[in-house]
């Protein structure tokens, strides 16, 4: 129960992943101040921007409030209001029904943007219910490089540099002075000013760009090439850390001769990069020890280009000795007090492993399956033997492969969809594809639960409120990917008759006979995550230090081994040989680049990146919220002023986007800092002040990006990753946008 008011509570917001700790003031049962929480950690920087939406988020007269039925057709917009109960009655007996009739693994669950708890409930439910279709977030922000790493040396590695040890940081795939403004960006700041060497790797002249000390401007697409060429001039002049390669690294010489070719005139040729830079960039890591090299978002969305990416900066980090050291790129081992494997029952996903379906996308992506998820285990037992913080990301199913399975019934028919914070029609790749399988009479229940009506959600049989960060509790120690443990009071009851995603779950299992597996409360749900420091959540939550970060442990493979089949670094991994992979990392072009389809780029002349982060936003959420809104109404385009001139475009014109799947319109800004031949797209975007109805769904078709990008088996990364970036596209001017 929440206590007598006024009272303050130490909570957490959820305006974003980060998760920052604040103060809110709490008056009459209704939120009256929320500021940051200075005595701990990660709590909001003057940088952001979206904490001056903390109450119009929580109060929005457009929020969900009561659960919806839907009464006419799909994207009608005619609801009925009905109770919890209800609701949850007749989704039980539609998920029953498709259980009877087509098997468990016919219900597919997705998540969208984080918030909260959604993620370890469903996945709880999901293993429980035998549904190895599970797609939520992390799928597009960091699949690829993470079952790369663990395949490379049995662990991810962190990505923050220490000030004042930290010689050398490559940001490669991030933005961090956008996206990580505390969390990330203000140590590497720290760091700078203690003589960090800065090298950023993106084809944009971004902010944290500015304060490089190296930037290479690399073609879109060509980070694989650009890695492989640093790994040849690394090796070629013995820059490599001898000692660590001949005693921990197996692979070494078929490396060798591999990158052999990935001379420095070669890999300029491909990169655009000027050959000096290239060298100077791996001279630099090598020898200004220790040094770390980021993971990011982008290297995973730039199609089948990214295994090359991906892997080879798993070997930069391997054979210049800058993993598992302090300052370089720790192998990271996820907050020791938290049973995470064991509460989300991820043993059960395994127990007739071969008896039972695969997820929709093994056939395409058997990196990421049960079979994957069962050989990474078997590799990394010795080391983790109650397996790898990171389950999801090793069983993970493409999105292509759901919408295949609803419209084609291949490899076997999902027949349910429950979508919980996710907005699948603006955050994934060809949207007429998703729209074509949301309204498809195939889909036979459709549910969603948000904070707003959305494009997808507009489709749905079933819409259900949820309850935002201030009305739950929170616990969280980043999925497993990270040393640390916070905790969040929560500060109000919720309003109306939204509910928290645990509760659903719960109730659902309930119904469907998993009642043993649920405690009654959420925070009976953390207790059991919490079993390992003998603390309930109630006695961790109100500790006067309610949060903890281990500190790291430095060489810890003396001890163990790397956790592979080899118990060694593998530069030439075994488990992607065994999943019929190319072990190599073999550079391959994008799949649609001027090499690759020198035709089509003659009819579209640029190549096309999108998917940064505005700080206004979070991926496609807070359009609604008119504070953030009015700073940056519609989605830009940067362009080069050059390429803009000879197209006739001047800054802040309306213009089209044009690949071969259609065209959206965005407002031109011009950038100095893109290469001519390369434009930037605004990702997420719809227009709640349209109207919801199908046809035009918020505005699903007019400036979102996704509805233009490829989603096809031939164009993912080789872990089914999205492909949002290196593109092709033309640009021309449009009509001007209408005042939001």
């Amino acid at each position: 129960m929440i206590e007598k008011e006024p009272y303050l509570a130490r909570a957490t917001c959820h305006m974003c992943f980060h998760q920052c700790a604040v103060i809110v003031h709490v008056e009459n049962g209704r939120v009256v101040k929320v500021e940051p929480d200075a005595n701990r950690p990660f709590h909001p920087t003057r940088e952001c921007l979206r904490k001056v939406a903390w109450l119009d988020f929580h109060n929005h007269p457009k929020r969900l409030n009561y659960p919806l039925r839907r009464k006419g057709e799909r994207g009608e917009g005619k609801w009925e209001q009905i109770s919890w109960g209800e609701v949850i009655d007749e989704i039980a007996s539609k998920v029953g029904d498709i259980k009877n009739s087509y098997g468990t693994e016919s219900i597919a669950i997705m998540g969208g943007t984080a918030h909260g708890l959604c993620d370890y409930s469903a996945w709880r439910w999901g293993n429980i219910f035998g549904t190895p279709n599970m797609f939520y977030q992390g799928k597009n922000c960091g699949e690829a490089e993470l079952l790369a790493e663990v395949a490379t040396y049995g662990w991810h590695t962190s990505q923050t540099v220490r000030p004042g040890i930290t010689k050398c940081a490559i940001i490669w795939g991030q933005n961090p002075a956008e996206s990580f403004q505390g969390m990330g960006w203000k140590p590497m700041i720290q760091a700078k000013e203690k003589g960090v060497k800065v090298i950023v790797v993106d084809p944009r002249f971004t902010k944290t760009a500015e304060e490089a000390d190296l930037w290479l401007q690399l073609r879109p697409g060509t980070d694989g090439a650009l890695a492989l060429g640093m790994i040849h001039y690394i090796i070629e002049n013995g820059l490599y850390e001898q000692e660590f390669v001949n005693k921990w690294c197996k692979g070494f010489e078929e490396i060798k001769e591999f990158v052999r070719d990935y001379t420095p005139d070669k890999v300029q040729d491909i990169t655009w990069v000027n050959k000096d830079t290239i060298i100077e960039a791996a001279r630099l890591y090598a020898t200004e020890k220790p040094g770390i090299i980021t993971r990011g978002v982008a290297l995973c969305q730039i199609g089948r280009s990214a295994k090359s990416a991906v892997q080879a900066k798993a070997i930069l980090r391997a054979i210049t000795g800058n993993i598992a050291i302090e300052g370089g790129s720790v192998l990271v081992d996820p907050y020791p007090n938290i049973a995470l494997c064991e509460t989300l029952c991820w043993s059960k996903q395994l127990e007739n492993v071969l008896e039972k379906r695969d997820n929709v996308s093994a056939e395409d992506f058997p990196i990421a399956s049960l079979k994957g998820y069962s050989a990474y285990r078997e590799a990394m037992k010795g080391v983790h033997p109650e397996g790898y913080q990171a389950a999801i990301y090793m069983i993970c199913p493409s999105s292509y492969n759901i919408w295949k399975a609803i419209l084609e019934g291949k490899p076997y028919p999902i027949k349910g969809l429950i979508i919980q914070g996710g907005n699948p029609l603006i955050t994934l790749g060809n949207a007429s594809t998703i729209y074509k399988a949301l309204k498809s009479e195939e889909l036979e229940l459709l549910v969603c639960m948000d904070f707003f009506m959305t494009p997808s959600a507009m489709l749905a049989d079933y819409v259900l409120p949820a309850a935002d960060w201030l009305e739950r509790p929170n616990l969280n120690f980043f999925w497993g990917l990270s040393p640390l443990c916070s905790t969040g009071e929560q500060s109000i009851e919720p309003l109306y008759e939204r509910h928290n995603d645990y509760q659903f779950w719960r109730d659902l299992g309930e119904r469907l006979g998993q009642g043993e597996y649920w405690p009654d409360t959420v925070e009976g749900f953390y207790d059991l995550f919490l079993e390992p420091t003998g603390m309930s959540f109630k006695e961790y939550v109100s500790q006067e230090k309610n949060w903890q970060i281990v500190e790291s442990t430095y060489e810890k493979y003396k001890e163990s081994g790397f956790a592979t089949f080899s118990g060694k670094v593998e530069l030439v991994p075994s488990i992607f040989k065994k999943m019929g992979y190319d072990p190599l990392p073999t550079y391959e072009e994008p799949a649609r680049s001027p090499m690759s389809k020198t035709k089509l780029f003659k009819e579209y002349p640029l190549i096309l990146i999108t998917g940064s982060r505005v700080r206004n936003y979070f991926h496609s959420m807070y359009r609604e919220e008119e504070r953030l809104r009015k700073t940056y109404p519609n989605p830009k385009l940067q362009i080069h002023p050059q390429t803009a001139n000879d197209l006739g475009i001047k800054d802040g014109d309306a213009v089209y986007i044009e690949t071969p799947e259609g065209r959206v319109k965005q407002v031109a800004q011009l950038d100095e800092g893109l290469d001519h031949r390369v434009v930037h797209a605004d990702a997420f975007w719809w227009f709640p002040e349209e109207p919801g109805t199908d046809p035009c769904l918020f505005g699903v078709w007019e400036s979102n990006i996704n509805a233009i990008t490829p989603d096809d088996a031939t164009f993912h990364s080789y872990a089914g990753d999205n492909p949002f970036r290196a593109l092709l596209c033309k640009v021309y001017k449009a009509k001007e946008f209408a005042a939001p």
